[in-house]
């Protein structure tokens, strides 16, 4: 069935929102990732990111295919574009994971300004974060947007890009909403 990648800056509210949606099948990549490699040691998703790049796309392409590709009902993909390690950004996925996924039909893009995302990292005690200035953070918005752009182009699937302004939550989610239908059909 179909698939939907949902993703956002780190911060950006993706996981409050994706919590709140009703009657859709949510699956997080890194909690998936964090099955395979629990085995090696690695168990905290914040330390996925220090694992070395060839290992990262082993598991990752394990997860798509064993875990992703065999769900057999409509599902949104809750991932990141992009995994920063101090200057080093990482694509979230190479051009072969986009092929692999069985009917990828769209990107919701969840963005929120910068002030907003550092606002959120601070306050979240649930995640390890290093903190970073506004400038990096409009850096790593810029960054993701332009690799979803790349994910859709390539795809050639709709990229939705919401914004989450602060205390606007129910609105967030009322748009993802609508964009999970429109890419569904089902609008």
């Amino acid at each position: 069935m179909a698939k939907i990648i949902v993703t956002g800056t780190p911060g950006s509210g993706k996981s409050t929102v994706l919590s709140k949606l009703k009657d859709v099948r949510v699956i997080s990549l890194s909690e998936e990732m964090l099955k395979y490699t629990s085995s090696k040691g690695v168990t905290d998703r914040d330390k996925l990111r220090y694992m070395s790049y060839e290992d990262i796309a082993s598991v990752r392409k394990e997860v798509i295919q064993n875990a992703i590709n065999k769900i057999e009902d409509d599902a949104l993909v809750d991932t990141h574009l992009t995994v920063k390690k101090k200057t080093r950004y990482v694509p979230g996925f190479s051009k072969d994971d986009l092929d692999s996924f069985n009917d990828l039909r769209g990107i919701i893009y969840i963005d929120a300004h910068a002030n907003d995302i550092m606002f959120r990292r601070l306050t979240d005690k649930t995640r390890t974060r290093e903190e970073e200035p506004e400038e990096e953070i409009h850096e790593q918005r810029r960054i993701n947007t332009a690799i979803a752009a790349y994910y859709a182009a390539h795809m050639n699937i709709p990229l939705y890009i919401i914004k989450n302004r602060q205390n606007l939550v129910e609105q967030t989610i009322k748009n993802v909403e609508d964009a999970i239908k429109e890419i569904l059909g089902k609008k």
